[in-house]
């Protein structure tokens, strides 16, 4: 009789205790899933958040730049107007940036074109661009280019249009502000410093005889094995200031030109290089105008 009834008390010991693990065990997972849950939902919250946050700090601009062939200008690049790098196209002229909403300018820069600036709407995010071709006008004044330009400023909005046709571009109408931005006055002043520059020339010209030794400084393009005289301009400098001097003996003055014919008696680095189409060595001879371009001297 005592054995039975420590047989129930166990019996009933071992029942509570099953229950109360039973119970006890569903109420321990329903806390931890309520605190994984809070701490999911805060995440999510604050993810949310900082996206929102960040999406009305930024926006993304896409489009395309061709310049006046409607042809697609690969590799250029666009900035805001700090001067930043904020992309740049691919192969067909397509771009896709992300700038601030406080960045309203964009700078488009490309060798050979001339540099747009344009101003965006707020709800602005498509840019589709026709870039003017870099024009070099001779003989004519700085009033008369600007008129060739604006000329040709105003037909880009044809080229929009003829673009859109082509199914070059997308949108019919234009979301930004671009205003024409004459070159006269920086043109009057390059003017201005050419033919001060001339003068001094004149003078040093006068100055040399046949027999000098002179060297004649170069813009040089290694990879093509050329020669230019486009980054020679420049007062009072000397040889390290360039890329690249020949050395030459001075044969002949054409005064009224203002042009040396020179002997070269020195290359460095190079047996031959071309200039203006022609190949120069040790031994032979070129024509070099002192108009606008000097020499080096050691007088």
């Amino acid at each position: 009789m005592l054995l039975l009834k420590q047989l129930d008390f166990l019996s009933s010991k071992s029942l509570r205790i099953s229950r109360n693990e039973i119970i006890a065990e569903p109420l321990a997972t329903i806390q931890g899933s309520s605190e994984k849950m809070k701490i999911s939902i805060t995440i999510i919250i604050s993810i949310l958040f900082f996206g929102l946050n960040l999406n009305g700090q930024t926006r993304i601009v896409t489009g395309r730049v061709l310049s006046e062939e409607l042809e697609p200008l690969p590799m250029l690049k666009i900035k805001n107007s700090d001067s930043v790098l904020l992309g740049k196209t691919d192969f067909n002229g397509h771009f896709n940036i992300i700038l601030s909403r406080e960045d309203e300018t964009l700078l488009f820069d490309y060798l050979g074109m001339e540099h747009a600036e344009i101003k965006l709407n707020s709800a602005c995010d498509t840019v589709e661009l026709i870039i003017m071709n870099y024009v070099l006008y001779h003989g004519i004044t700085s009033r008369k280019i600007d008129r060739l330009r604006k000329k040709r400023f105003d037909n880009i909005l044809n080229l929009h249009s003829d673009a859109v046709k082509n199914g070059l571009f997308e949108k019919k109408y234009i979301c930004y502000r671009r205003d024409f931005k004459a070159h006269k006055p920086r043109l009057d002043r390059i003017g201005r410093e050419l033919k001060e520059f001339k003068k001094s020339n004149i003078n040093e010209f006068k100055g040399l005889v046949e027999g000098d030794v002179v060297k004649i400084p170069f813009g040089l393009d290694s990879s093509e094995k050329s020669i230019n005289t486009y980054y020679s301009p420049c007062e009072n400098c000397t040889e390290e200031d360039y890329d690249y001097v020949i050395e030459g003996e001075i044969l002949s003055k054409n005064r009224r030109k203002l042009t040396l014919e020179i002997k070269i008696t020195e290359m460095q680095h190079y047996d031959s290089l071309e200039y203006r189409g022609k190949h120069l060595s040790i031994g032979h001879n070129f024509k070099y105008e002192m108009k606008y371009f000097e020499v080096i001297t050691d007088k």
